[in-house]
Formats: C-alpha cells, structure tokens, sequence
C-alpha cells in the first residue's frame, strides 16, 4: 500500500451490473373521504394557528421616518404650487 494514499478517500468495490433490489416498497395510505376531509380540517386549523404567531406585517407601523419624509415633500410640493400661482 501506499502512504499518501487515505484509505477513506479510496473507491470500494464497485459492483458494475450488479441490481440490488430495495428493502421495502412504498406502500401508500389510503384514507375514506370523512377522514380526508377530518385529516385536512384539522392540519388547516394546526396552520392557521400557528399563522397567527407569524403575522408581523398586521401588526408593523410605519417607521417615523417615512412619515416626516412624506409629510416634508407634501409641504415642499405645496409650497412650489403657491409659489407659482403668485409668480403670476
């Protein structure tokens, strides 16, 4: 063996053509159309839930900032209109 080599950077074995079958299938649950539905109710309700908690965009003000600016260029636009009404 060679001693720059490191062993958990070498290739095993490979099997070439060799298929190897999965341990188990999928098998898929099926449900009646009240449990669905029950099923479906109550993970919509878990959701809303915890919705709720996340809903910031509700409850977020204005920062102070923007109000000033706008308050500002409203006054500024205010102003240039009268300053050019008597200019006339």
């Amino acid at each position: 063996m060679v001693a720059g080599i490191n062993n958990s950077m070498r290739n095993s074995d490979l099997n070439v053509g060799v298929v190897v079958p999965p341990n188990k299938h999928y098998k898929p649950v099926l449900f009646s159309d009240r449990e669905a539905s029950d099923k479906f109710t109550a993970m919509n309700r878990e959701i809303k839930a915890e919705q709720k908690h996340y809903s910031f965009e509700d409850t977020k003000k204005t920062p102070t900032l923007v109000k000033w600016l706008a308050g500002i260029t409203g006054l500024g636009a205010v102003a240039l209109f009268l300053f050019s009404k008597f200019k006339k």
